[in-house]
């Protein structure tokens, strides 16, 4: 299952006017409640805040894992086009932690039976629900995020547009560290590995992943990054 938080920015875009109403996808916060109650049985629940700004003519919406705060970039998705938002999110989602699993463990089961489980996988997605509610905290770091596009954006080389700039984009700012409420501080980008490996059929404990990760990470950064991280 797929919860996305919405901001009040994020909700007014996946809105639409017809005849002089306006049809709104996303629900109330109140219709969460409910909801949320009845999951507590479900298999997974992942849960995301998106925001959504505009630089220049670009719409950029920002979606963070509350719990990990592994964030996602889309530009140029065009208003209340929920299915184009979906079916992005679901191929890059799955596309990034697949190419980061394989760069970070370089070990991975069987083609037909990563298959299957990338099947099930994509299958825990369903169903999907918007609501209207956000947290200060995750929305914290989604500014800062939205930050370094600014930069980039207006005083860097330009926004990142096509795929593999945002993902490149994506990759640097997964990277940073960061802490929820003065806790301790961790990688979003680790942290997510850690709830990945085991949907791809993965056995790594906690310390192995995190060891893996700073030794991919070191190997990463004597790399050059590209025209997109060059000011």
């Amino acid at each position: 299952m797929l919860i996305f938080d919405c901001t009040q920015d994020a909700c007014d875009f996946f809105s639409k006017k017809v005849k002089g109403k306006i049809i709104r996808t996303v629900q109330p916060a109140a219709a969460a409640q409910s909801l949320e109650a009845e999951s507590a049985a479900h298999e997974r629940v992942d849960r995301w805040q998106l925001h959504v700004t505009k630089f220049g003519r670009f719409h950029v919406l920002l979606a963070m894992k509350t719990d990990t705060r592994y964030a996602m970039m889309f530009v140029g998705l065009k208003r209340n086009d929920v299915k184009g938002f979906l079916d992005q999110f679901t191929s890059r989602y799955l596309a990034e932690l697949l190419v980061l699993a394989i760069d970070v463990r370089g070990e991975m089961p069987p083609q037909a039976e990563l298959q299957r489980h990338v099947d099930v996988w994509e299958e825990s997605f369903q169903p999907v629900h918007f609501f209207k509610r956000s947290d200060r905290s995750v929305q914290g770091h989604i500014n800062e995020v939205l930050y370094m596009a600014a930069h980039r954006a207006y005083d860097g080389i330009g926004l990142p547009v096509e795929e593999q700039g945002l993902i490149a984009f994506g990759g640097v700012a997964n990277g940073m560290l960061r802490s929820i409420r003065g806790g301790d501080y961790f990688i979003p980008a680790a942290l997510e590995l850690k709830q990945v490996y085991p949907r791809l059929g993965m056995v790594m404990t906690e310390v192995e992943m995190a060891e893996a990760y700073k030794r991919w990470w070191s190997r990463r950064g004597e790399q050059d990054l590209g025209p997109e991280f060059e000011d």
